[in-house]
């Protein structure tokens, strides 16, 4: 049983770390949040532009809450042929969508997804929370603003102006790091007198380029490894648990006929003993074939004389 048991914790013991691995702790090196609303449909159009932090155990397990309403557009990472298209599942959790999907490398990572904005004749309002899911070293947010927008506010303030690629305004701010589970909300007011998108009938290219909607083989077994960990480490468990069984069963076999002859040759050498004759005289062993004894010359009894 000692044999048994030292066996089943070396086994255990080789598969637990690489599951620990997989899902220990995640942290954002850099974590960019670009809003774009009225971009290429009427409400806002949000973009996860992040970084693992240096050291991050790969593969990670990667989950971010977005709004339940949200429509997901894209969850992809970066390439030297440009962004390409993960696997991802989704599910409900209350108020909130669960995205989840692999990081393979250390490569930048993008999730896209559309929420309303609210309209108020020329008035908008959208609002956005980082829910806190990872610690973050280094939070940026930038506002696109729309064709034609006049009066645009934000809590808090964007300080920085630029212009994008569209030669569109834009509003940015860096706001240092944020613990896991720490919220960050964003709010932001602006006039518009006209209901046109910004990119009319176009796909939605961030800055990186367009997104090959081409998925890579190895993201998906990655995904699934991912998704079904703790199942697939079951089933080694129970094999290892049935190797080991079957293991100690057979040596425990083959110790249990081993004692059984050890047994038996004792018997023999027992009845051998039985046979042997001693003088009554002297008491020295004779020889079976001797009639008297060798060291005084008594003659020797036998039971079967």
């Amino acid at each position: 049983m000692r044999r048994l048991l030292v066996f089943l914790a070396l086994a255990v013991g080789l598969f637990i770390p690489s599951a620990v691995g997989a899902q220990g702790g995640v942290i954002i090196n850099e974590l960019r949040v670009r809003l774009w609303p009225e971009y290429d449909r009427s409400g806002l159009l949000v973009i996860y532009e992040f970084t693992l932090a240096p050291g991050t155990t790969l593969p990670a397990a990667l989950q971010f809450r977005v709004p339940a309403g949200a429509d997901i557009n894209a969850v992809a990472h970066d390439t030297a042929s440009g962004p390409f298209n993960i696997d991802y599942t989704s599910k409900k959790e209350g108020d909130w969508q669960a995205i989840s999907f692999t990081a393979t490398d250390q490569s930048a990572y993008r999730l896209e997804y559309y929420v309303p904005l609210q309209k108020n004749g020329a008035a908008r309002h959208f609002e956005f929370t980082w829910p806190g899911d990872y610690p973050v070293n280094t939070l940026v947010a930038e506002v696109q603003e729309p064709s034609q927008t006049t009066d645009f506010t934000s809590e808090p303030v964007l300080p920085n102006a630029g212009t994008s690629a569209d030669n569109l305004p834009t509003h940015s701010g860096t706001f240092g790091s944020l613990k896991a589970g720490e919220q960050w909300p964003f709010k932001a007011d602006y006039s518009r007198s006209t209901d046109e998108l910004t990119v009319s009938g176009q796909p939605v290219q961030p800055s990186g380029g367009a997104i090959d909607n081409t998925t890579s083989g190895s993201s998906t077994l990655l995904a699934f490894l991912s998704s079904n960990l703790l199942y697939i480490l079951i089933i080694i468990g129970v094999l290892l648990v049935a190797v080991g069984l079957i293991w100690y069963w057979q040596t425990g076999a083959a110790s249990r006929t081993g004692k059984g002859r050890k047994r038996h040759t004792s018997h023999g050498e027992a009845g051998a003993g039985a046979d042997q004759v001693y003088c009554p005289q002297c008491g020295k062993r004779a020889q079976p074939a001797d009639k008297f004894c060798r060291a005084c010359g008594t003659r020797l009894r036998r039971e079967d004389t």
